[in-house]
């Protein structure tokens, strides 16, 4: 019998490595306890391996990998719920941040095949009378042609990278996103706040194209409605008037899984949700041309089966 589990239901300056604003909190610690968790095993580190590539077939990764179905299927339901490992298209491949944990992982084997290195390493390091020039002589000869952080490492998963963990804050930077666009933006929101409206109408009288995705959960708010009727009835003979009916700003509902922007093809806002409550978690916030262009894509297929966002500015 074939199972399927998984199946999803519907510009910052360049850094050198990843910036986390906001303080380590305890959901944050519980949340890596759960990733720790779906990786404790050693079957479950293989099923994470083999879905680099993408797992086409379950009964053939179970035979390769010696698995009984059940210890198969247990340890990829938790890779799924962990937001390791997600369905697409009938494979399962890693997330986003999927990718990135398997970078972590790889830098993390690396160091524990340089672990006899780097203990002694630490015994030079207490050798009294050693200036620390000639410490760094030996320790320098001791890992030469050693890389103890792989190729494609994070920043070159995703390219410079910032964490956010703070919704507020995370507002702030998609609105700038959105005001120095230059050409479009495409922008899909879980949550409804009236200052990235606001920011995507003023966006748009600068003849940027804005596509903006509003979760169909919305639809029924009766509190996103109210503020959405706020803003265009204060506007409606002011500065937005006619964007609504220009090609230069479309807004639809439809079912997001996660709230993303892409700004003219290269900056990207990628939301990790909670698993558990699926309420904000964190945002990443990066440039890379590459997975703008596969986040573009989510967007289209988002857009294709999204209905029309009719705001009643009567009621």
């Amino acid at each position: 019998m074939k199972r399927t589990i998984g199946k999803r239901t519907c510009m910052s300056p360049q850094i050198p490595l990843i910036q986390v604003e906001g303080e380590t909190s305890d959901l944050t610690l519980t949340y890596l306890e759960g990733i720790f968790s779906a990786l404790s095993s050693v079957d479950a580190l293989n099923i994470f391996y083999a879905a680099e590539d993408g797992i086409e077939s379950s009964t053939q990764t179970i035979k390769e990998l010696n698995l009984t179905q059940k210890r198969y299927y247990t340890n990829l339901k938790r890779l799924i719920d962990a937001g390791l490992v997600e369905r697409v298209n009938g494979r399962y491949v890693h997330t986003t941040f999927g990718k990135i944990v398997h970078k972590l992982i790889e830098a993390l084997r690396n160091t524990v095949d340089q672990k006899e290195k780097l203990d002694l390493i630490d015994r030079i390091l207490k050798v009294k009378n050693l200036s620390e020039d000639e410490a760094e002589e030996i320790i320098g000869v001791l890992l030469k042609d050693v890389n103890l952080i792989p190729d494609g490492y994070i920043t070159d998963t995703l390219g410079p990278v910032r964490i956010i963990e703070d919704w507020e804050r995370a507002i702030q930077e998609i609105m700038r996103a959105i005001y120095e666009s230059k050409d479009k933006v495409l922008f899909a929101c879980r949550y409804h706040d009236i200052r990235l409206v606001e920011a995507c109408l003023a966006t748009a009288q600068r003849n940027v194209k804005i596509r903006f995705l509003v979760d169909e959960e919305l639809k029924a708010s009766r509190t996103a409605q109210i503020l959405l009727r706020i803003l265009l009835n204060d506007n409606s003979a002011g500065h937005f008037s006619g964007i609504l009916e220009s090609s230069d700003f479309q807004m639809r509902y439809a079912c997001i899984p996660y709230s993303f922007l892409v700004a003219d093809g290269e900056y990207v806002m990628l939301e990790i949700p909670m698993p558990t409550h699926k309420r904000f978690f964190f945002a990443f916030f990066f440039h890379n041309r590459r997975l703008s262009e596969k986040i573009s894509s989510l967007f289209e297929d988002l857009w294709n089966e999204s209905s029309d966002a009719k705001i009643d500015q009567k009621r």
